[in-house]
């Protein structure tokens, strides 16, 4: 618990990341490979992946668990993704030892329906984890193909969350708003979040101006009741925006979301430890706490930690 207006309110991290070993892959078929001190190459690029500190290029349970208990969290989501690679094993023992606390999803390959279907069947099935992630730029696949719409069958199957990370580019692959609008339309059951306020060129200074994007994104309620969105990263897209702590665009598109009804619909995250490159932990969580004071106890209760708990553990 955290104590914040006077009284207690549970606290979820609810978008972090641990490995033991980074094996991923990013833009489809490149391999990441750390280089060391937080430094990784993807393809013919290198770039600053994770702190300096980071000497290994990996991120244990025991350092979340060191966040844990700095900040007070109460309950953790640990994330996988395509660009760590997937942890099943890792990750199966720290949620066996406190099956109260973490809980994760399955990254699939939805280009391989095969790959696809067994890899639901495990994460799903056997694990009972709660959703499968896909990553739109780096795994990409129309979401609207007929011979696609396994992808989404399966989930409704399982009663899982689709979520996706709709792209932090220009690519071709990036923002497929307009797909994920006609999926929420043909899904209307389909139980969806959206990372990072999914995204919605947020990075893009002008976008920092209008939040035009981002609306788009929340226009997704008009089609589905059961869509939930996070607003982990904010401060790697506003540091690239132009901005700097407190971050002037983390307070305007939680205003955003409340002025479109969505704001309980929001959950706080980090994405830890990526955006440690671009802030520290306590300034995700102040920028929050300490600058967003149109928000109401209940609001801010529910961002903090209660919407997760009722997404994530179903309480």
């Amino acid at each position: 618990m955290i104590h914040l207006r006077g009284k207690d309110m549970l606290f979820i991290e609810a978008h972090g990341h641990v490995w033991e070993k980074l094996h991923g892959r990013r833009l489809d078929t490149c391999q990441v490979i750390p280089l060391g001190n937080g430094r990784i190459r993807v393809g013919q690029e290198e770039l600053q992946f994770l702190p300096p500190e980071m000497t290994d290029c990996s991120c244990r349970i025991e350092v979340m668990q060191t966040y844990e208990k700095l900040f007070g969290f109460d309950k953790v989501v640990l994330l996988q993704t395509p660009c760590y690679g997937e942890q099943y094993d890792y990750i199966n023992q720290i949620i066996s030892e406190n099956p109260d606390k973490y809980v994760t999803v399955g990254i699939p390959n939805p280009q391989d329906k095969a790959s696809y279907l067994e890899t639901a069947k495990l994460c799903l099935g056997q694990y009972h984890y709660k959703g499968l992630k896909f990553e739109s730029p780096d795994i990409p696949f129309d979401m609207l193909a007929p011979e696609n719409q396994f992808v989404f069958e399966e989930l409704l199957k399982y009663d899982a969350y689709f979520m996706v990370d709709l792209g932090w580019g220009d690519g071709p692959n990036d923002f497929p708003i307009e797909q994920m609008l006609e999926v929420a339309k043909r899904y209307p059951t389909l139980k969806v979040i959206l990372p990072h306020m999914g995204v919605s060129r947020l990075w893009d200074p002008q976008e920092a101006k209008t939040l035009n994007s981002l609306k788009k994104t929340l226009s997704i309620l008009q089609y589905n009741q059961n869509v939930y969105f996070d607003c982990s990263g904010i401060p790697m897209l506003a540091t690239k925006a132009g901005q700097e702590y407190p971050w002037p665009e983390m307070a305007d598109v939680l205003k955003c979301a409340k002025q479109e009804g969505a704001i309980n619909r929001v959950m706080w995250g980090s994405d830890m430890p990526t955006v440690l490159v671009a802030c520290t932990y306590r300034q995700h969580i102040d920028c929050v706490i300490n600058h967003c004071d149109f928000l109401t106890d209940d609001e801010l209760e529910n961002l903090m930690g209660k919407t997760a708990n009722r997404v994530w553990f179903g309480k």
